[in-house]
């Protein structure tokens, strides 16, 4: 969720960049028209985001939105590598939108979050395309960062159309107002205008991705909302680094100075590097659902059937995952150490049977056959019982510099917990005369099991897994913790974490700030305030990892407070 902020941050960021231009587009001008059809990669909206989403957006982002900036200064504050261009660049920049803490007020210099917006690959070369509200806006507000700066950002013309251009002798970033479309590229200096004005989308694909149907395709197969999904088509990345370039493809590649017969020349290579990417030939991602304070994303690494399957007879549900998250933080994880260990094997002795024959695969023949020498050895018990963990933690509280106050639950997933157990008796003699039964029933354990402060421990069994508890009152909950079911689907990792955790971490930055040298703490401070939002504005996360018949499925959920 933070990649994304900062991701957007960036983008807004770059978009002030941009220079008007005219071209002669005709048809659907949603960004989509302007991906070709064939782009191996893709990234879009096929609808704007609801604005009952982008209301509650904008609170959010008032909230946030000092703290960012805050921190945004002091990082250009003590940005020493930074020449005084560079830096007056930055601060303007920061000045012009540090005021903009919404989406209306965003909309005043010209851009339009509820517009349509792709991201795409024209032949590998990656666009950036997305709608405008008000092109004379943005570039009002270039002329307002260009005198503040006191220079002009350099510019370029193909044909009628202008872009800026930001770039060393080589290679530039390239940005431009393309009628109500900001478009953000990169090329070559050397650079043909018919390279320049494919990039740009001047000349329109023959074929483009919105008639093409891919993404709704996409969207309807994986039950995607209509508010965000793309691929990355490993396959058609491999086809077209292995095949000579034609046309603009062609004209690209020697701009870029790539190579004009193809990366992957040797036809052993060839065949062999597609044979992997057929494997693992998509990996697809999409908005399943957004309302204003839930968001869900889904991804999906696509994995050839038959491997799929291999996948989801060795990966058993995790422990815990059939019930809700608990605590600050809960983590599963599926184990089956032997069927894992099988699994592993089959696909080991798959290469040693039949290695690959191109030079640059050798090492994974090498990294294969070592694997498999690695685990294929006895696993002993307890470690070959072991079906999966689960760890949820209540309460995490600094207490000056001694050990923080800890309250929390672990479960081990077993074949036979009852050897466990005695094996645990064992190597404790604290234990040797405890009496569980696999009942369910908490125990708790003796005093003095370790050395130092401990918290009130418990143990409870089942026929299944053994729980502890640690912390007070953590007992109360233990048969319940060790019962929970897990998930009917093959999620086989799964984190939840909450809004809370933040103010934690915040706590412990007091901790911390006084070890930090004076000129750090400011950030420290300023760290522990976005913190604080945070654990305001944060309901929950939960992350899980899923084998499926189509291969491996990823699910984030993002649960916010509303905000008034």
């Amino acid at each position: 969720m933070h990649q994304a902020r900062r991701f957007a941050t960036l983008a807004l960021a770059a978009a002030v960049l941009a220079a008007c231009g005219k071209s002669q587009n005709a048809g659907n001008d949603l960004p989509l028209a302007f991906a070709p059809a064939d782009t191996p990669y893709a990234y879009a909206n096929l609808e704007p985001t609801p604005k009952e989403v982008l209301d509650q957006s904008s609170k959010q982002m008032q909230a946030i939105w000092p703290l960012v900036f805050g921190m945004y200064d002091n990082m250009l504050k003590h940005a020493d590598k930074l020449d005084g261009r560079k830096a007056k660049i930055a601060a303007a920049v920061l000045d012009e939108l540090r005021t903009r803490d919404s989406m209306d007020k965003l909309r005043e210099v010209g851009f339009k979050p509820d517009g349509h917006v792709a991201l795409y690959g024209v032949g590998l070369i990656p666009v950036l395309r997305m709608e405008l509200g008000d092109p004379a806006a943005l570039k009002a507000m270039v002329a307002r960062i260009e005198a503040k700066v006191g220079d002009k950002i350099p510019t370029g013309k193909t044909g009628a159309q202008e872009y800026w251009q930001i770039g060393d002798g080589n290679v530039s970033a390239i940005f431009a107002i393309e009628n109500s479309h900001f478009v953000a590229t990169l090329w070559a200096n050397a650079a043909s205008d018919t390279v320049k004005q494919a990039l740009l989308g001047i000349s329109r694909p023959a074929k483009n991705l919105a008639d093409a149907g891919t993404l709704q395709a996409l969207a309807k197969q994986y039950r995607y909302s209509p508010y965000g999904e793309g691929y990355v088509d490993a396959v058609a990345l491999v086809q077209r680094l292995s095949t000579a370039p034609t046309g603009t493809d062609l004209e690209i590649a020697k701009a870029m100075k790539l190579p004009v017969d193809g990366a992957i020349t040797d036809p052993v290579c060839r065949g062999e590097i597609l044979d992997i990417a057929r494997k693992f030939p998509r990996l697809v991602l999409g908005v399943e659902s957004v309302t204003p304070t839930q968001v869900k994303v889904g991804a999906q690494l696509e994995i050839e059937p038959v491997l799929a399957q291999q996948l989801t007879t060795a990966l058993a549900p995790a422990p815990g995952t059939g019930v809700a998250g608990q605590g600050l933080m809960d983590f599963s994880v599926s184990l089956p150490v032997l069927k894992l260990k099988d699994f592993w094997i089959k696909q080991a002795e798959a290469v040693v049977a039949k290695p690959f024959a191109c030079a640059s695969l050798t090492k994974l023949n090498d990294g294969f056959r070592d694997s498999k020498a690695k685990v294929d050895v006895t696993i002993p018990p307890p470690f070959s019982d072991l079906t999966g963990l689960r760890f949820t933690l209540t309460k995490v509280e600094p207490r000056g510099t001694g050990a923080p106050n800890v309250a929390g639950k672990l479960l081990v997933a077993t074949n036979n917990p009852l050897a466990a157990l005695g094996m645990a008796q064992l190597a404790l003699p604290a234990l040797k005369d405890l009496k569980i039964a696999a009942d369910g029933k908490p125990v708790a354990l003796p005093p003095g099991i370790a050395s130092g402060p401990v918290p009130p421990l418990a143990i409870a069994m089942s026929d299944k897994a053994i729980a502890i508890a640690a912390g007070a009152g953590e007992s109360d909950g233990l048969s319940d913790f060790l019962a929970a079911a897990p998930a009917t689907a093959p999620v086989f990792v799964r984190t939840y974490v909450t809004g809370a955790i933040y103010g934690t971490m915040a706590r412990y930055f007091d901790v911390l700030k006084a070890a930090m040298p004076v000129d750090k703490r400011d950030s420290f401070e300023q760290q522990k305030k976005l913190f604080a939002v945070y654990e305001k504005t944060l309901r929950s996360v939960e992350f899980t990892f899923e084998a499926n018949a189509n291969g491996i499925g990823m699910h984030e959920v993002v649960e916010t407070n509303p905000q008034n």
